[in-house]
């Protein structure tokens, strides 16, 4: 039984990141408090806080590893909840330019395809299950509250759902809002120098629509990627620095 560091660890965010951090701490603290803003669904919708939630995402092998390993059994509760088991390089059709198609070989692992918010719902539920877990919704983290003499984060300030502010104290604050705004507003309310900060501007943008599988589809995969050919240049015209 790890040995415990502190009585109470807070964690801004409620997307996978959020919750995958706050089960880890939860072996080494005695409670944990998960902070977000949004009202969160019941059943596997999108929700605000992830603007990207409707298009498709895929659960690369390293991260449903590293959920197996922090919640075991999980990829029953993925089955259990209609996720497609695929056989990694069988499975799935991958046309890309100059192979057609790209051969099929077996990599030896069931991945699964499901929804971005059927994904965080698993996780969510799975956490919530943990007696010293709790999380709260439309639960607005306004700023981080340091000591005086800024050697240490004490707590968050934050309006609740009925509109009042409140402070919360933590012997340990995670920052996992995915805005990083939090940690920036902590620096420069202790007068300590923001990080470097480099913009990469990419030229490419996707979309994703839903599509009726035709009734002459072969039967022998169940999932295709398309690779176009990307271009040389952006839509600015200027040289793209990477390919997809």
């Amino acid at each position: 039984m790890p040995s415990l560091i502190g009585k109470q660890a807070l964690v801004v965010g409620v997307g996978i990141g959020g919750l995958t951090a706050a089960r880890v701490v939860a072996d080494y603290v005695e409670r944990v408090v998960v902070l977000d803003r949004d009202a969160l669904p019941e059943r596997a919708l999108p929700r605000a806080g992830v603007p990207q939630d409707k298009h498709v995402h895929s659960l690369l092998a390293g991260g449903q590893r590293a959920l197996c390993d922090l919640f075991p059994g999980f990829e029953h509760d993925l089955a259990q909840t209609g996720a497609v088991p695929l056989r990694a390089g069988l499975d799935m059709r991958s046309e890309r330019p100059g192979y057609d198609p790209f051969p099929q070989r077996d990599l030896g692992w069931d991945a699964y395809a499901q929804s971005r918010p059927q994904l965080e719902l698993n996780v969510r539920q799975r956490v919530c299950a943990y007696a010293n877990i709790e999380v709260r919704q439309r639960c607005r983290v306004q700023a981080c509250v340091a000591r005086a003499d800024g050697a240490a984060v004490t707590g968050v300030r934050c309006r609740l759902a009925d509109g009042k502010s409140t402070t919360l104290d933590a012997d340990l604050v995670i920052d996992a809002s995915g805005r990083g705004t939090l940690t920036l507003g902590l620096l420069t309310s202790l007068g300590w120098a923001l990080p470097e900060e480099t913009t990469i501007g990419v030229d490419l943008a996707y979309a994703t629509a839903v599509f009726a599988i035709p009734a002459t589809a072969p039967d022998d995969w169940k999932g295709v990627f398309c690779f176009a050919q990307v271009p040389k240049t952006g839509v600015t015209g200027r040289p793209l620095s990477s390919t997809i």
